[in-house]
């Protein structure tokens, strides 16, 4: 580039500020416009898990998950907190209790440990057959049949609804309550 067109040395500095001016803005321009697209591809970006026990791949947009992994989740929280015998009762509200948020986890494991020790003491068995998964935004009701049992004879039959409150951060699938439609676990 030539920059000395001019007799003076101040014009010729004018003219080379001229140009630098116009590469900065061309510059900013060009970052402006990666910013934005790099922001449209993050956004729109999509993470595809198949974690284990699963029935299919789960996908994530914008940080929401699919509606299969939710039906997925909830189905295996039902079978680890309706259906037990008090041979499996305790283990299975533990692998539950890793499914709580962090700041509901110590009210939860003292109701889910009290109820493996009622059913261990009680030697009483339940099943809970789930038929409809209803998703609502933070919340899930599932609907089915129950059945309890103590020393081969079923105590208690019929229809039964569970709520299970939620919330999903960073991807990650966090209990806040599970209760029988009317208030108990």
């Amino acid at each position: 580039m030539k920059t000395n067109i001019f007799l003076q040395k101040t014009s010729n500095l004018f003219v080379e500020n001229r140009v630098l001016k116009f590469t900065v803005l061309v510059l900013a321009a060009a970052v402006a416009v990666n910013s934005f697209m790099v922001s449209r591809a993050v956004k729109y970006q999509r993470v595809i898990l198949i974690p284990p026990k699963m029935t299919g791949t789960i996908e994530f947009v914008e940080g929401l998950p699919s509606e299969t992994y939710i039906k997925d989740i909830t189905r295996k929280i039902i079978n680890l907190g309706a259906t037990y015998s008090p041979a499996t009762a305790r283990a299975q509200f533990d692998e539950l209790l890793a499914y709580y948020a962090p700041e509901e986890y110590p009210k939860a494991s003292s109701t889910w440990y009290a109820l493996a020790s009622r059913v261990e003491e009680a030697l009483v068995s339940s099943v809970f057959y789930p038929q409809k998964i209803v998703l609502n935004d933070g919340e899930l009701e599932v609907i089915g049949n129950y059945k309890q049992f103590a020393n081969n004879q079923i105590i208690e039959s019929g229809p039964r609804a569970y709520v299970l409150r939620y919330r999903i951060e960073d991807g990650r699938f966090y209990l806040l309550s599970f209760l029988e439609k009317g208030g108990t676990p």
